[in-house]
């Protein structure tokens, strides 16, 4: 590995490359720096990684709470700094304004790190003129291989740093059980089959007591087996404060052409639970209308849920639709019933759509 640095007006920024600048997953070479722009795209497919929209970063970045003198800032997946970006700018117009902001930006991908390394000079210069010091280290690493050797404080791993905020946008991939990033992951005690969770996982971890996460992931992870072991260990560290729901799958990364229902959270590294969580919705397009209603945190985390379930209603309605099924204590088990779910909804059956719009205009 090997670094390179240099002084811009007083402000030290950093940079780190491994593997010669050409990134790899799991040991295979994904490409250079040289790729064209489509065969870019698909390599951020295939790391499961989707950029995010300004309007959602300035989001985001909207929801930070604490207000930290020296504020360390963790981007994991930082990919061309859209979420760096807007937090800066947040901070340099706010009230607490901190005496100093440092980031750590990691990216995989090469090819966005000379867009990453120009966002973050364009973040120093704002930070300059609002008298705010400023630094930036960008890693050209892969977070995960990076960060649990940090987690595990191996002999050989690096010294643990403490970030008190973080802004994340993970890539969205499943891990094969039998893959080296499951096992790495597994030794530092995290257990998962996806690579959202595992960075959301390891980021938590690398958080300061009452340190801050917002971060936009797949809404998989509130319930069903597979995330169970996440569920307990985030929830049991993490204080959820806010969850935001979009109510189309695609408007939120229209551009990347992806179906997918997402979530924004904001969470405080701490054991005490606030009283209320606040849980809002939008459709996902710039400039949509947010609804929020603030819920009992034993509503949205039951303390009697073996399962740990995290529960979203956004609207008064479903509260109330819950609040009546949480009254009904028989399993579907012990009445003999099973469900499946997520077989058959519209944008998965197409084909059989058209097929009954055009039995329709038949008749």
């Amino acid at each position: 590995m090997a670094g390179q640095g240099w002084y811009y007006a007083g402000q030290l920024v950093t940079i780190t490359r491994m593997h010669a600048g050409v990134p790899t997953l799991n040991g295979q070479t994904l490409g250079s720096e040289n790729s064209t722009a489509s065969s870019a795209a698909g390599r951020r497919h295939e790391l499961g990684q989707f950029l995010t929209p300004t309007p959602i970063a300035n989001f985001m970045a909207s929801l930070f709470e604490t207000h930290w003198r020296r504020v360390d800032l963790l981007d994991a997946g930082a990919g061309a700094g859209a979420l760096s970006a807007a937090f800066v700018r947040r901070q340099c117009i706010s009230r607490h304004k901190p005496r100093r902001i440092s980031i750590t930006a990691y990216e995989l991908d090469a090819t966005l790190i000379g867009t990453l390394q120009e966002t973050l000079n364009g973040c120093r210069r704002e930070c300059e003129r609002a008298g705010i010091q400023f630094s930036a280290t960008v890693l050209n690493e892969d977070f995960i291989n990076a960060a649990v050797p940090m987690v595990r404080s191996d002999l050989f791993g690096s010294h643990q740093p403490r970030f008190n905020a973080a802004i994340v946008n993970p890539p969205y991939r499943k891990i094969r059980s039998d893959s080296a990033t499951r096992l790495l992951l597994r030794s530092a005690d995290i257990e998962t089959g996806n690579l959202y969770t595992g960075f959301m996982a390891l980021i938590m971890k690398l958080l300061a007591n009452d340190g801050e996460m917002v971060a936009i992931t797949p809404r998989s992870f509130c319930n069903g087996p597979y995330f169970k072991p996440f569920r307990m260990d985030f929830l049991a560290a993490m204080s959820l404060r806010r969850l935001h729901v979009f109510e189309s799958r695609s408007a939120a990364f229209r551009k990347d052409n992806i179906l997918q229902e997402n979530i924004i959270i904001q969470a405080v590294k701490s054991p005490s639970k606030p009283e209320r969580v606040i849980i809002s919705s939008s459709s996902g397009e710039t400039n949509g209308v947010i609804t929020e209603r603030k819920a009992a945190y034993h509503e949205v985390v039951s303390p009697n849920d073996p399962e740990w379930f995290v529960h979203l209603a956004s609207e008064d309605g479903g509260a109330r639709v819950r609040a009546m099924m949480h009254r009904h204590s028989t399993s579907l088990a012990e009445l003999g019933l099973s469900v499946s779910t997520g077989r058959v909804v519209d944008f998965r059956a197409g084909n059989f759509s058209a097929v009954n719009r055009a039995m329709i205009r038949r008749r």
